[in-house]
């Protein structure tokens, strides 16, 4: 009698499991690196080839193998890591499985020397697809070196899923970058092909990694952190809303030593900035959470990027007040209320008069509070008009009645500007309120749009070039997207690790801040891929660096500057949205108006 049940074989059980574990390069290169972590070891080399498709090598001086460990280290489910469920419930170590090393070995050759200090030769594993050579004795150093090569090489339908190297390598840096943050007394060292990517030695002072391994023009931005409450301790650093970014992947957060990407931590993060940060845009945080082992639960994801806490409200509460206090005692405290309004809580510099450095907190202040709604104490407060504006509902223009014929912008008389952000223009007919940085958001977009398309982006060069610090991540992207940068008008060249030099830019953003510009502009090309998602996120590039060279909330415009931009507004498509999708201007009719006040 058959059956439809049948029993796998051991060969086909690893590369299963290896799905599970080894999802890229990077998937590698973390593991191997956790290990030698575990093994107590004070430096840690990385070395990749092609992206962590032709090799992944991680050499360590850890506590190495005896044979015995050495043969069982490649079985599934063997581990030195727990023996009981016991030490499951509170576990201290990165690596706890047993599955890392026999997966990894199911779809690579596979190599690992090792020897202990006590021994005086080393030891020689090699593994090809999961099938395991005998042991032997060879020189070797103190501490373990595994060699991981041709990956995916007996799964080719895995292997045809990397990406370039310079992605894959994103990748790797990405893992490196994330566990040189939470181990500064270990040395790190990363290698792709002959450049060194990082090299962090090792260092007493957890700020100090941070801006070896972020860059100096993040740290400025940094806040130191360090909260203690029922068992839990929260320390790092914080960014204020002028080290921000426009995406989550400068979040590192961390439990009891541990990566994580947990939905619930992040939203606390979040909670903490909610009154500080516009809609887009995320914080730089380095958060090391500290509980007792046995209140955090590490085990619900083959990659351990995911952990659950027995009393998660306590833990979400504590991370958000604890964020909240530290931003309050910045110059970026915003407290909300029935109209937004602004407090400093900070001294003014030594040599720099108040009303000065009042002037210098609001200007950055309206960087980041765009709303129509808001007022800002150090000016004026909205007249009750305004205070209707503010609760009535803004009416498209498109949706109007227009008794004047739909009069072009341009031909309707200013009537001034309100908070330095709105230009408020009137006629017999029409009321219509012009946020100023959204429609010059929206003509700068256009134009550099119409060059790119056309293949005729005039740079600028800079009278002095700048350096730049940036992230592997960000480094990699600079050496991936090379041609499309210079195509948008970049000239960007690495100037040694982690530093690359900004000759050029865009002419049409001559204005910008050049280091903003270019950090944000190769955040959005690290999440773009090949040439498909290349055209998908093309936009979001061109609205990065239009945002950047666009006037700002809280200039003031004179008359031939307004009329210049309503010009430019009625020449471009889709003139009434910005490159985001927030509307450029609002209207309402006199009716509309009248009805206000309850006339007519």
């Amino acid at each position: 009698m058959t059956t439809k049940i049948r029993v796998l074989d051991s060969e086909l059980i690893d590369r299963i499991a290896a799905g599970e574990v080894v999802e890229r390069p990077a998937s590698v290169a973390k593991e191997l690196i956790e290990n030698s972590l575990d093994a107590g070891a004070s430096r840690i080399v990385c070395r990749v080839e092609e992206g962590g498709r032709a090799l992944v090598r991680v050499t360590d001086d850890g506590s190495g193998m005896g044979r015995e460990d050495l043969a069982l280290c490649v079985l599934r489910h063997a581990t030195s890591k727990i023996g009981t469920f016991e030490d499951l419930q509170r576990l201290g170590t990165l690596g706890f499985r047993g599955e890392a090393l026999p997966s990894i070995a199911a779809v690579s050759r596979f190599r690992i020397v090792t020897r202990r200090r006590q021994d005086e030769a080393g030891l020689e594993l090699v593994s090809e697809g999961g099938k395991t050579a005998a042991i032997r004795e060879i020189g070797a150093p103190a501490g373990t070196e595994v060699e991981v090569r041709d990956l995916f090489f007996n799964t080719p339908a895995r292997r045809k899923f990397l990406r370039s190297a310079s992605t894959e390598m994103s990748h790797i840096s990405a893992w490196v970058t994330r566990l040189g943050l939470v181990r500064p007394d270990v040395h790190l060292r990363l290698e792709h092909g002959n450049r060194k990517l990082i090299d962090a030695p090792p260092s007493s002072d957890p700020h100090q990694r941070t801006a070896l391994l972020l860059g100096r023009q993040v740290y400025e931005h940094l806040h130191p952190i360090d909260h203690q409450e029922r068992g839990l301790r929260i320390r790092g650093q914080l960014s204020d809303p002028g080290g921000s970014r426009h995406n989550t992947r400068a979040v590192y957060l961390f439990v009891n030593g541990r990566y994580v990407r947990d939905r619930l931590l992040q939203h606390a993060v979040m909670q903490g900035y909610r009154t500080v940060l516009p809609e887009g845009r995320f914080p730089v945080v380095v958060l090391q959470l500290e509980i007792d082992p046995e209140c955090v639960d590490v085990n619900v994801h083959p990659q351990k990027t995911e952990v659950r806490f027995s009393d998660a409200r306590h833990v979400q509460r504590a991370l958000t007040a604890s964020i909240a206090e530290v931003l309050a005692a910045t110059p970026w405290a915003i407290t909300k209320g029935a109209a937004r309004t602004y407090v400093i809580r900070s001294r003014a510099p030594a040599g720099v008069q108040e009303s000065e450095h009042a002037d210098r907190v609001r200007e950055a202040l309206a960087r980041y509070d765009r709303s129509p709604h808001a007022v800002d104490r150090w000016t004026a407060r909205a007249p009750m008009a305004m205070a209707a504006w503010a609760a009535h509902e803004l009416v498209h223009s498109a949706d109007l009645d227009r008794s004047d014929g739909g009069r072009p912008l341009v031909e309707i008389p200013i009537v001034g500007t309100l908070w330095r952000t709105y230009i408020v223009l009137a006629s017999e007919d029409r009321l219509v309120i012009v946020d100023q940085h959204a429609a010059h958001e929206r003509v700068t977009f256009e134009r550099l749009r119409a060059s790119l398309d056309a293949g005729v982006v005039r740079s600028q060069r800079l009278l002095v070039p700048v350096q730049l610090e940036l992230d592997a991540e960000a480094m990699a992207a600079a050496e991936e997207h090379g041609e499309r940068l210079a195509d948008m008008g970049f000239d960007l060249e690495p100037f040694g690790p982690g530093i690359i030099v900004v000759k050029s830019i865009p002419a049409l953003l001559a204005q910008a801040p050049v280091l903003d510009l270019v950090r944000d502009v190769l955040d959005e090309l690290s999440d773009t891929g090949d040439d498909s998602a290349w055209q998908q996120r093309r936009i979001g590039v061109l609205s990065r660096m239009a945002c950047h060279a666009s006037v700002r909330a809280g200039r003031e415009l004179g008359e031939a500057e307004i009329r210049s931009l309503l010009v430019e507004v009625e020449r471009v498509d889709f003139g009434a949205l910005c490159p985001h999708g927030r509307p450029v201007f609002a209207e309402f009719s006199r009716r509309e108006v009248e009805r206000w006040f309850h006339r007519g």
